[in-house]
């Protein structure tokens, strides 16, 4: 569930600005595997010191060794305290930069380091256009995308960048708009194709 990136009806989930009544559909995230970059890099952060420690224990002057034992000891423990930092904020900014669908909005969630949080939100009624698209090798293989969403609200323009199954996104919020304008247009008397109901006395 840790290192899940797309999750359907989770229980005991809440956002700030929450209305009261709303009901949270999906949790969605950038698909894991779009960490390959930086989870790369930490893997060989892990090894390079067993490369660097061996190197440093060559380094000799005069028949003795250029650095003392205890200075390589100190290297490698301040070595790995960075590394293991580098992971924890690429993993947190990872984990809670999310997308949210809900019964009345998306909301996007967007944290820029660890003391910056920006919340974008629309309602789904306000949603004017859904696309999505899947480009490079990458992106076709994995079937990994972004879904655009072109809304009235203030914010223009919502991204969800690096999603598994764009299309299926797209499809969701699609049908939900739908659903949603089909029951307004039912509750002021409408049909689906916009037709005056009938109403019997």
């Amino acid at each position: 569930m840790v290192f899940a990136s797309f999750i359907e009806n989770p229980s005991k989930t809440h956002y700030d600005g929450e209305d009261k009544g709303e009901r949270i559909l999906y949790v969605m995230r950038s698909a894991f595997l779009t960490n390959y970059k930086w989870l790369t890099l930490t893997i060989i952060m892990i090894l390079a010191p067993f490369l660097m420690d061996i190197f440093l224990a060559t380094l000799k002057f005069d028949g003795r060794m250029l650095l003392k034992p205890g200075f390589i000891v100190m290297f490698t423990l301040f070595w790995y305290t960075g590394t293991f930092g580098y992971f924890l904020t690429k993993f947190l900014l990872w984990y809670f930069n999310v997308y949210i669908i809900t019964t009345k909005k998306i909301v996007d969630m967007d944290f820029r380091g660890l003391f910056y949080k920006n919340i974008s939100e629309a309602t789904l009624d306000n949603i004017e256009d859904v696309t999505s698209t899947v480009k490079g090798t990458f992106g076709v293989v994995f079937n990994i995308g972004n879904v655009f969403i072109q809304t009235a609200a203030e914010t223009r323009e919502f991204e969800f960048e690096g999603v598994h199954d764009p299309a299926k996104v797209r499809d969701i919020i699609s049908d939900l708009v739908r659903d949603i304008r089909d029951s307004y247009m039912r509750g002021k008397g409408f049909s689906r194709r916009g037709e005056i109901l009938l109403k019997e006395d």
